[in-house]
């Protein structure tokens, strides 16, 4: 029932996200105006993020639960433990923008361009490297179907918040002029949806992941 309930919830979003780029396009309005600004994946601090946002904190309070019950197997409480931070920390990121901040005093130090138009994603990506180094043996040493599961739900959310990220940064470096309409331009449009889509698809995919592991690995406390 969560998982039918986000599916829906982000289809629902994509159809006015759609809507409002449509409605901006066709009336020749700035992308200030109210209806862009609060359903547009591209804007902050609107319904698409609140519901990303609120997407991590699932994740964090489900990963807590499991750092904090009996499992039918080997556990690692900082594994699990260290996951629900990092996603809590993933939740204030998304609704405060973080990252950009991160990256414009990150540009004030070193020159960005193309892929790295988006300068968040170097101290970013260096994270993710170190993180990856940290967490890959207590990762594989998850059940098979578990393993797989918790990988492929990372690697959409990879590509869409960092390759497409990349990508659409490219883009505009090399493309767009005006960056006060690039949001109307039809491919950067088409790059930060499926980099939206590709974020909550495997943000959801983790939720199912993690419900099912729990169903299956969390003993009931007598």
């Amino acid at each position: 029932m969560v998982t039918i309930a986000l599916a829906i919830a982000i289809f629902v979003l994509l159809i006015l996200h759609f809507w409002s780029y449509s409605y901006t396009l066709s009336n020749n309005l700035s992308t200030e105006n109210w209806y862009f600004r609060k359903l547009n994946f591209g804007e902050e601090k609107n319904a698409p993020s609140v519901f990303s946002t609120l997407l991590y904190v699932i994740i964090s309070v489900l990963l807590f639960k499991i750092a904090t019950s009996n499992l039918a197997i080997k556990k690692h409480n900082v594994f699990w433990i260290s996951l629900g931070v990092i996603f809590l920390f993933l939740g204030a990121d998304e609704l405060l923008r973080i990252h950009e901040k991160i990256g414009g005093a990150f540009s004030d130090n070193v020159e960005t361009s193309g892929i790295f138009y988006y300068s968040w994603v170097i101290p970013y990506g260096i994270a993710l490297i170190i993180l990856g180094i940290f967490i890959v043996k207590p990762l594989f040493s998850l059940p098979r179907r578990t393993l797989i599961s918790f990988i492929s739900a990372g690697t959409i959310f990879i590509i869409g918040a960092v390759g497409f990220e990349m990508m659409g940064g490219w883009y505009i470096d090399n493309h767009i002029i005006d960056h006060s309409t690039m949001y109307k331009s039809r491919p950067v449009f088409i790059l930060y949806t499926i980099e939206e889509l590709l974020e909550m698809i495997g943000l959801s995919a983790f939720i199912y992941a993690l419900l099912r592991f729990q169903e299956k690995y969390i003993i009931p406390r007598p």
